[in-house]
Formats: C-alpha cells, structure tokens, sequence
C-alpha cells in the first residue's frame, strides 16, 4: 500500500478548481476555474502543459455547470454572468451559444443527438444543434436543480422541489411527465439503458423511479448532501459520494430494492479521519471505481472485493486554504484518471505511475 502519492504529473493553477470533464471523443480535459477562466490539455498520458481560456472572467463570472458538448471535440459551459459558452479547445477563444441578462446559468446539459439544453431559475431552453430553440422554454414550478438527457438523447429530466419533470426533446409543446415526491432534487443520473432515472437530494438521500411501472426507490443514510454520482461501466451499481464510504448501490438482480449497498471504506478503514467521499469517478471499461474525500484523499476501489488502494494521501488544509476533492475523472481509453483540488492543485495518475507506487512499498 503506497504511503505516498502516485502522481504522474501534477499542476498548481491560480485558483481553485471547481469542475473538470473530458469531450465525447475522449481527447481533450478541460477545467474550471474559480477566477472563471478554464483549463485546456490533452487528456491522455503524454499530456502538455495546460491552456488557459478566458472565459467568464471577462465580466468577473464563474462557471457553475461545465459538460462535454454534443460536439465530440467540445466543451459547453454555463456562468453567474448569464452565458453559455460552447469551447473548442483549438481555438483562442469560446464561441458565446446564449444569453440571459441578469440570470445565472445553473445548469447545462448535451446529448450525442446534438441537442443542448440550459437552465436558469425556473426555466429550460433546449437548442437544436443549429442552435436554435426547440419548442417553447420550459417552466418548472421552482428553481432547477440539475438536468441530463437520456442516454438515447431522445428525453430530458430536469428536477426540483418536490420531484422530476421529463420532456420530450422533439415534441414543441408535448405536456411533460411529472415525477412528485416532496423534498429538494439536485443531480441527475440516468442508468446506462434509459430505463431509471434518479436524483441527489438536499435532504441527503437519492430518489428514483423505474419509468416502465414508475415503481419508486429510495436510498437515505448519508451523513451530507450526494454532489457526485455515476453508473459503472456495466450499469451493474451506481456508486454515490456523500458518507465517509464510497456507496455503491446495486442495480443488477432485479435492481436495489431490498438490497443493502456495497461500501467501499478504503485502505484499513480509517483515512477518511470523518471527512466525506466529495467525487466519485466510475472506470469506463472495468468494475472499478476512483473516490476522492474533503481531506483531498484519493483511493482506487475495485467491486470484486480485492483491497482499496489508496494513490493520493491527505492533504494539510487551513481555514484559509482547503485541499478537498472538487473534481475527478477517468479518460475515455481508462489509463488515465485526473483529479482537482480546492487549492489549485491539478492531478495526473496513470497505470504506469499507479505501478511503481506499489513496488515502492
């Protein structure tokens, strides 16, 4: 077990990171940073150093949602200044999509169809990928907590309190599917094959519906809010942040009803020291899973039951400077997991640097 980290490579930017996500083809990373600009590199072994774009920060704005575009090369992002900018990590600077003056873009959100879709408030605007509006801009009865498209592209869900609406992307003025159940939904995860769609609570739970019977499930225990959740590559458990444990429900068997989870704990148990789970990065090809915590520790959690590892240990933190997890994600090919950190700190592991960590014990 490596006391020390196996980082390959490693970055301090100016400021701290608050997501990152790699574009549908798999070959380039970007980052947001809290000064509102971005991050650009290659997201493979071999990497260069980063690119950094303006973005946001032009008018002292932030990014508060970054996801791959339904262009396979890009990036899409949505700022507190109202923007929504589509990234192309070639060119000097990002092409603007839309704008809401005076609104914040919360949440943004592609499909491999083409289609985009944004949220600011109450409401929902879907775009073609001409970049025009489709159909009327939807309104939700409150604030929009998150949104995704299915993995088909053909539906979107948007939640918020007290439940998840679904829309028909193609249909201008279809009456949408309502989902109640009381409570503040946030995130938003499809499974794999488009049949159940689940949210993160603010009440610290996770809720979902199976959409053929609309048959309920419900996950509560969580010490703090789940920010991080994703299914793993064969769609056999969703693995979840939000406890001291990575939470890996499982959906295969006849799904998670009646089942307890899988916990993944990490190397002897005890290293989260009370700090939470904050990222969670399923692996694209293997039963694996990669977990980051508050404390800016980093484990590698197979889930055919051989021993967590753990690649980053935790970091010093201060009331001024805090090192937790704030992003974490594998690239498309497996042999590379980048994480970022509250300090700026930008990190490279490869299978390679992941090796020799382990000799070194």
């Amino acid at each position: 077990m490596p006391s020390h980290s196996a980082i390959a490579r490693q970055w301090k930017f100016p400021s701290p990171v608050i997501a990152a996500a790699i574009n549908r083809s798999g070959s380039w990373l970007a980052a947001t940073l809290a000064d509102g600009t971005a991050q650009l590199l290659p997201a493979h072994a071999d990497t260069e150093t980063p690119r950094a774009l303006d973005l946001h920060n032009d008018k002292s704005g932030v990014s508060l949602s970054l996801q791959p575009d339904a262009d396979p090369q890009g990036f899409i992002s949505g700022g507190d200044d109202g923007r929504v900018f589509l990234i192309d990590p070639v060119v000097a600077t990002p092409t603007l999509l839309a704008e809401q003056k005076g609104r914040w873009i919360d949440n943004v959100a592609t499909s491999e169809s083409g289609y985009r879709a944004y949220s600011f408030g109450k409401q929902c605007i879907i775009l073609n990928a001409e970049g025009e509006q489709v159909g009327n801009t939807k309104t939700l009865p409150s604030s929009i907590g998150g949104m995704a498209f299915s993995p088909n592209g053909k539906r979107l869900a948007t939640s918020h309190y007290n439940g998840l609406t679904l829309w028909w992307v193609n249909a201008k003025d279809n009456e949408p599917t309502v989902l109640e159940w009381k409570g503040s939904h946030l995130g938003v995860v499809w499974s794999p094959d488009g049949k159940i769609v689940m949210t993160a609570m603010q009440e610290s739970a996770l809720h979902g519906w199976r959409l053929a019977d609309l048959q309920e499930m419900r996950m509560q225990g969580y010490a703090g809010k789940t920010h991080s959740m994703e299914y793993t590559a064969r769609g056999r458990y969703l693995v979840t942040s939000g406890a001291d444990q990575v939470i890996c429900w499982p959906f295969f068997g006849g799904g998670p009803w009646g089942k307890q989870p899988l916990t993944l704990s990490g190397p002897d148990g005890g290293l989260a020291g009370g700090n939470l789970v904050s990222r969670v990065a399923a692996h694209p090809k293997d039963e694996m899973v990669a977990a980051g915590y508050e404390n800016g520790m980093i484990i590698l959690a197979p889930l055919d039951g051989r021993m967590e590892m753990m690649i980053h240990p935790p970091q010093p933190s201060s009331a001024k400077e805090k090192a937790g997890v704030t992003a974490l994600l594998w690239n498309k090919a497996g042999d590379c997991l980048f994480a970022g950190l509250e300090n700026g700190a930008f990190l490279l592991f490869t299978i390679d640097s992941v090796r020799k960590a382990v000799m070194h014990v």
